[in-house]
Order: structure tokens, then C-alpha cells, then sequence
């Protein structure tokens, strides 16, 4: 499993989630975001719905599974600048 903590705000105009949820979807591995005890499935739409939260600019993602290094990667490149 590889953790990741991202600053979602790095950019100057923010991603739509559903970018975000496609770029999961297209990964094999988990992809889920922490927050204290909960974590919302990246790849679930109503889900981020509910639980994405955009209130704190340092988001922990978690990636498990066979292409968690590539996965990690693609989440990171679309909140680059």
C-alpha cells in the first residue's frame, strides 16, 4: 500500500471530480482519500459526493494494488501546477 498526501489547491483552477473519478477508474488498484477515521472510495461517485472534502488543501490518498506506483502517479499529475 503507498500513501500520499497532495495538496489539491496547487493548481489555479481546480479539477472537476469527475476527472478525478475517471483518472481512478482507469487504475486496477484501490484508490481511497483519509480523513481522521474515514475514507471515501475515489472511484465511487456518490461517494466522493458525500465525503470529498475540499476544505483542507493536504488530502491523504492510499493506493493498494498492482498498479498503486502508476496510480499514485496519474493522482498526482492532475493536481500539479
Amino acid at each position: 500500500m503507498l500513501r500520499k498526501e497532495l495538496n489539491i489547491r496547487q493548481r489555479y483552477h481546480p479539477i472537476p471530480i469527475a476527472v478525478l473519478i475517471s483518472t481512478a477508474n482507469s487504475c486496477d488498484c484501490d484508490i481511497y482519500v483519509e480523513y481522521g477515521k474515514s475514507r471515501v472510495n475515489v472511484k465511487d461517485y456518490d461517494a466522493m459526493k458525500r465525503g470529498f472534502n475540499t476544505q483542507n488543501p493536504n488530502v491523504w490518498f492510499y493506493f493498494n494494488g498492482c498498479d498503486e506506483i502508476q496510480a499514485e502517479q496519474r493522482i498526482e499529475n492532475l493536481f500539479a501546477p
